[in-house]
Formats: C-alpha cells, structure tokens, sequence
C-alpha cells in the first residue's frame, strides 16, 4: 500500500526547489544591482554619440511632463490644480458580510482604473530622460499617492437592513479612492537606457525588468538585501525538514520491515523432513500451493490456510508488504504459525 506521508515529503521538497529558486533570482538580482552605475542625467549629454545603450544603470530625476499641452498630463478629479502623469481611481463597496459565525467588514471592487501619460525625469538643471510606458515598471502602483478619499455612507431602511441581517450581508457604502503620481515628485529609476534620435528613454530591462519608486538607490538594495535573507531561510528551513522528514519515514519503515521478518521463525526453528517422510510418496504428503515441490510447514494467520513451504514462505515475507497476502483467499497475512504434519 502506499505510504501518503510520502507526499508530504515530496510537497517539501517542491517548496524547497521554489524557495531556492527564488533565493538564487535574489542573489543574482542584487549582484546585478551593486553593479550598476549611477548615472547622472545631467551627464549624458556628454556620453560618445555612438554610446546608444546602457544595459541598466540607476537614474534620478523629478517627474515633469513631456510638454505643456493638455492632454499632456492628467488632472486630480476631485482636488483643484493636482496634475500628474499617472492616475487611479478606485471605487468599493463596502459591506458587512457574515463568515461562518462572525461578522466581518469587506470590500467589493466596483472600479479599478488606471491612467498614464508619457512622462520625463529631469535634472535640477532642465536636463532629461523619457518614460514612455510606466506601468511596466515594477512598484510603481506602490508609488502613486493619495490625493483624495471619500467614502458616501448607505441610507438603509429598517425592512432593507433586515434584508441584509437575514442574506448574511449588509451594504454600508461607497468608498471612492484616487491616487496619482504627481508632477514634481522625486523618482530613482532603474533600468535600461536607450539613445532614439538623440533623445534617451528608461525602458524595463528584458530580464531584469525595471523599477521606479521614491526610495534611494541605498534603500532599494537594502529591500533587496532582506529578501534575499529571507528566501534563503525559507529554502534552508523547508530543505531541512524535508530531509528530516524522509529520514523519519525511512526509519519507520525499517522498524515495520524488521518487525515483518520477526513474524518468520529463522531457518534454525524449521525441522528438516526426517527420513521416513522423505521415504513417502510425495503425492501423500500436503505440497506447498505455490511451488508445488516442497512440503507444506507453515499455516497463514489470520486465515488459517496451510500452504506454504520454508522457501516461499520466506520469498513472500521479504518481498513488498502489498504483496504480502494469502496465495489462497488474498487476505493480509500477519503472521506465519510453524505447523508439524504426522
């Protein structure tokens, strides 16, 4: 029969081969990171004309549209003169809904848009690079802030609330949300830079992707630092108990095994077939029904049949515990009772 603890063992060691995985992408990430330069806007008008790529560096900038048309940036709808170059509007539900025996505030997405518009990184001297396309930079979601929250409140009647008691749900209102980036606001980018027709764009690097975020170069390698800590944990921890794991089965395995031998007397306790039986026919005596040859020394517990000879009895004993049944009426066999014909 199958040991499922066994799929416990193998389920570890998956987790184990993610969280390696895992560790290693963090550790190669932050390699890639402390290699990268730091390259001042300011500084790459400076750069060789056949100098078109940088294959990932660091920049820093404030965020600035591309020109001063209006479709250029876009506008806060809720506060006055808040413009930006990405926008979210984020409008819930929200209720309160019965799990199980208690009652818990949720929140039900009506709304989930996001906005963007090309923007720039500029320098404190005017000096710039272009974004073109943002939200495929990772955290930057993360980056955008809070300009306006508001959440209208639901007018329930007595007979609607009850309703709601009675449904497991009751709706208490809607919260509106918006987030922005805003222009003006300090961004490090990392990534890929790129020359087109003398103008240099920050683009997600194929393998490495890319980051924005309001964080320092420092702090981005200190997240990275401590990810890589704790993946690291996670993959020694689980390969440990994976490995302990096995150990304990295989163990248990063994003592069960042993306990199976045990049940078979040892050769010493089994009496050779003395002169006068081997001086009958053997067609009188009772022959073992899976070999067909020898005499028959052992009765099957806790069927009773009496079938087998010392050879098979052994053969069957060691052999795989499924297979450890009754060659007559397929019953489990546990234990082998020595029997003594006249």
């Amino acid at each position: 029969m199958i040991d499922w603890n066994w799929l416990w063992v193998i389920g570890q060691v998956g987790a184990t081969y993610g969280f390696y995985r895992w560790w290693k992408a963090n550790d190669t990430f932050l390699a890639v990171l402390e290699v990268a330069p730091d390259i001042d806007i300011d500084d790459l008008k400076n750069f060789s004309s056949l100098t078109t790529t940088i294959d990932y560096a660091a920049v820093h900038g404030f965020v600035q549209s591309n020109d001063s048309k209006p479709y250029s940036v876009l506008k806060s709808q809720f506060v006055p003169d808040y413009n930006g170059v990405i926008h979210r509007l984020i409008v819930r539900e929200k209720k309160i809904e019965k799990l199980s025996t208690l009652w818990a505030e949720t929140k039900r997405v009506i709304i989930d848009s996001t906005r963007h518009v090309p923007f720039r990184l500029v320098s404190s001297k005017g000096n710039f690079i272009r974004i073109d396309k943002p939200l495929e930079f990772k955290t930057i979601q993360d980056q955008l802030e809070v300009t306006h929250v508001q959440v209208e409140p639901n007018v329930n009647s007595n007979v609607d609330t009850l309703v709601g008691i009675f449904l497991g749900r009751v709706s208490t209102g809607i919260e509106t949300k918006e987030k922005m980036l805003l222009i003006h606001a300090p961004l490090t980018g990392l990534g890929r830079l790129e020359k087109r027709s003398g103008v240099w764009y920050l683009t997600p690097h194929g393998k490495w992707g890319g980051i924005l975020t309001r964080s320092s170069r420092q702090d981005i390698l200190s997240d990275c630092r401590s990810r890589l800590k704790f993946s690291r944990f996670l993959a020694i921890s689980f390969g440990v108990a994976a490995g302990l794991t096995a150990a304990y089965l295989a163990y248990r395995y063994y003592l069960k095994r042993q306990e199976r031998i045990a049940r078979l007397p040892p050769p010493r306790t089994i009496l050779p077939a003395n002169d006068l039986n081997q001086n009958h026919d053997q067609n009188q005596r009772l022959q073992c029904v899976i070999c067909f040859d020898n005499e028959v020394l052992y009765s099957l517990q806790p069927c009773s049949h009496l079938g087998l000879c010392y050879t098979c009895a052994e053969q069957l004993q060691s052999g795989s515990p499924e297979r450890e049944i009754c060659p007559i009426c397929r019953t489990p066999i546990q234990q082998y009772q020595r029997v003594f014909l006249p």
